[in-house]
C-alpha cells in the first residue's frame, strides 16, 4: 500500500512508484527503535522489522509467512490473548505490559500496543508495536545527559534568575502589599509556597525572592513538575548513579545543582503522590539519595514552590499531600488574578508598550481610552501573560507614525475575545457564595472557549492561559466532561 495518496491513473503512468514507496516504507520501519510486526487475517506474519529481529534474536526469514505459534518458541500465548482479540473486537489494546522468555532463556519485559487495520470495512491485519523496558531506561539516561548539557549551555549565556522584586509592576494595594511581604521574607531560609492562577507571575516572584535572599549568589534552578513524566522527573530531581538502570551514569539531580541557591518547583500539585513522599523526606532530612544510590548526600538550598490551584483545595482533593503542604507552605504568597486588581491594567499595559517600543523601534507613548475601557471590562483568564500577548499583537500592527495604541490595532480575533468575554469580569447579577459565583463564571468561560474552538483542547488551553492537564481537570471537576 503506498505511503502517500496517488490516483490510479498516476500509479498506472508510473509503474515504479508503488515499488519505490513500499521500499521506502520498509526502510522507515526498519530504522525505528520499536519492534513492529504485522499479522494478516489468514494468521500469517507479513512484516517483521529489524528491531524485532534484534530484540528476539530471530531472522525474519524464519518468521515471515508463518503463524505466530509456528514462528515463536513454545509456549506462546500472545496470539490468543492479544492478536485474536483485536481481530475479533476491531479495537486496539494500548500500552500494556508483557513479559516472556527468549530462546536463550533471557526474560524480556515489554510494553506493547496492538492496532487493527481496516480495509474496506474489514479488519484485514493487526500490527503490534513493542517497546523494550531497557530501551526506555536508556532514553531516560540520554535525556538526563542532554538536560545536563543544556543547563550548562543556558547558564553560560544568561544569569539563572533575571528578575528582581523591583521589576514587579503594579500600583494596586494588593500588589504593593505582596511585594512588601516578599521583600520581608526573602532574607529568611523558610520554604515559600506561591499560589496564583496561570499567568499571574509566580516565577517572577520566585526569582525576585531568590535575588533578594542570602542564596542570591547561588544558582536558581526551576522545573515545571507538570511538564515532565514521573520517571524522568524523579531522575531529574534526585539524580542517578551508574548502574541504576541500563545506560545510567552518575548525574547530579536538581537539588544538588541548586546547592547554596534556590530550587523552584512550579505546579507542585501536578507531582505524583508517590514522588511527593520522596520529596518530603528530602525536605525533612536535607539529604538526597540519587536514583539507584545508597549514600545520602547533604543538600543546602532554599525551596520555593508554586501552584496554580488553591493549595487547601489541592490538599482536600489529594493532589498535594497534607504533610508536604505544611512543609512547603511555611510562608504562603497569594497573587490575585488580574481581574481583581484593575488599577494595574493601565500600568502593566504601559510597561509592555515600552518593552515593545524598544524591540520594534516604535514611539508609542499612550493607549486610547477606548482600548483601556475594553481592557478593564475583560476578565483576563490568562492574566498578565495574556495582557502582554494582546499588547505585543497590537504593537505588530502599529504604523511608524502612530503614537497612541488603539483598539483597532488589535487583530479582529482579539477584539472578538474582548467583546465576548467582557461581562465575565463583573458578574453583578449573580447571587450565591463567592466560591459558587467564581465556579459558575469559570464554567461558563470554559464552555464559551470550547465552543469557540470547536472543542479543540490545545487551542482552548492556550487561549485560557493554562496547561492542557489543568484544562482537562477543570472540565472534569466542573461537570463539562459529558457535554
Amino acid at each position: 500500500m503506498p505511503l502517500t495518496g496517488h490516483s490510479k491513473a498516476e500509479i498506472a503512468d508510473q509503474p515504479d512508484m508503488l515499488e519505490e514507496e513500499n521500499l521506502l516504507f520498509r526502510k522507515i520501519i526498519d530504522s525505528i527503535h520499536e519492534a513492529v510486526y504485522v499479522v494478516h487475517k489468514d494468521g500469517k506474519i507479513t512484516l517483521y522489522n529489524r528491531e524485532s529481529e534484534r530484540m528476539e534474536n530471530l531472522d525474519r526469514k524464519e518468521v515471515l509467512g508463518k503463524t505466530e505459534k509456528e514462528a515463536f518458541f513454545q509456549p506462546y500465548y500472545f496470539a490468543d490473548e492479544v492478536t485474536k482479540k483485536v481481530f475479533n473486537t476491531g479495537k486496539p489494546i494500548l500500552e500494556q505490559p508483557y513479559w516472556y522468555y527468549l530462546t536463550n532463556g533471557r526474560k524480556t519485559n515489554m510494553i506493547y500496543s496492538a492496532f487493527p487495520f481496516f480495509y474496506r470495512g474489514e479488519v484485514t491485519s493487526v500490527y503490534v508495536i513493542f517497546r523494550n523496558m531497557n530501551q526506555m531506561s536508556d532514553f531516560i539516561a540520554n535525556t538526563m545527559e542532554l538536560q545536563k548539557k543544556f543547563t550548562k549551555e543556558t547558564n553560560y549565556y544568561r544569569k539563572d534568575a533575571l528578575y528582581l522584586l523591583d521589576d514587579i509592576v503594579g500600583k494596586s494595594v494588593q500588589m504593593k502589599k505582596i511585594v512588601r511581604e516578599a521583600r520581608q521574607i526573602a532574607p529568611r531560609q523558610s520554604p515559600v509556597l506561591i499560589f496564583g492562577k496561570t499567568g499571574t507571575g509566580k516565577e517572577l516572584f520566585a526569582q525576585g525572592i531568590h535575588n533578594a535572599s542570602l542564596f542570591a549568589k547561588g544558582p536558581f534552578i526551576g522545573i515545571n513538575c507538570a511538564a515532565i513524566p514521573e520517571t524522568l522527573l524523579e531522575s531529574m530531581l534526585f539524580g542517578t548513579v551508574k548502574g541504576a538502570f541500563t545506560g545510567a551514569t552518575d548525574v547530579p539531580g536538581l537539588f544538588e545543582q541548586a546547592e547554596d541557591g534556590t530550587i523552584f518547583l512550579d505546579e507542585i500539585n501536578s507531582m505524583p503522590l508517590s514522588l511527593q513522599a520522596k520529596l518530603l523526606r528530602v525536605l525533612q532530612e536535607k539529604k538526597v539519595r540519587r536514583l539507584g544510590g545508597s549514600v545520602p548526600i547533604p543538600v543546602n538550598c532554599r525551596v520555593i514552590s508554586a501552584t496554580n490551584v488553591d493549595p487547601t483545595q489541592a490538599v482536600q482533593e489529594q493532589t498535594i499531600r497534607s504533610d508536604l503542604y505544611f512543609r512547603l507552605a511555611t510562608i504562603t504568597i497569594n497573587i490575585p488574578p488580574l481581574v481583581e486588581r484593575q488599577e494595574d491594567i493601565k500600568v502593566l499595559t504601559m510597561h509592555f508598550i515600552e518593552k515593545f517600543n524598544l524591540e520594534f523601534d516604535l514611539f508609542v507613548h499612550d493607549l486610547s481610552n477606548e482600548l483601556l475601557y475594553a481592557f478593564e471590562k475583560y476578565a483576563w483568564p490568562g492574566n498578565v501573560r495574556e495582557l502582554e500577548n494582546f499588547v505585543e499583537s497590537a504593537m505588530n500592527f502599529i504604523q511608524r507614525e502612530d503614537t497612541i495604541l488603539e483598539l483597532d490595532h488589535l487583530p479582529e480575533y482579539f477584539r472578538e475575545r474582548l467583546e465576548s468575554n467582557k461581562d465575565c469580569a463583573h458578574p453583578a447579577t449573580h447571587t450565591g457564595t463567592l466560591q459558587s459565583i467564581l465556579a459558575e463564571t469559570e464554567k461558563n468561560l470554559i464552555k464559551q472557549y470550547l465552543a469557540q474552538n470547536r472543542n479543540n483542547i490545545t487551542k482552548t488551553a492556550q487561549d485560557l492561559g493554562i496547561s492542557r492537564q489543568n484544562l482537562y481537570y477543570k472540565i472534569k471537576t466542573l461537570g463539562l466532561d459529558n457535554k
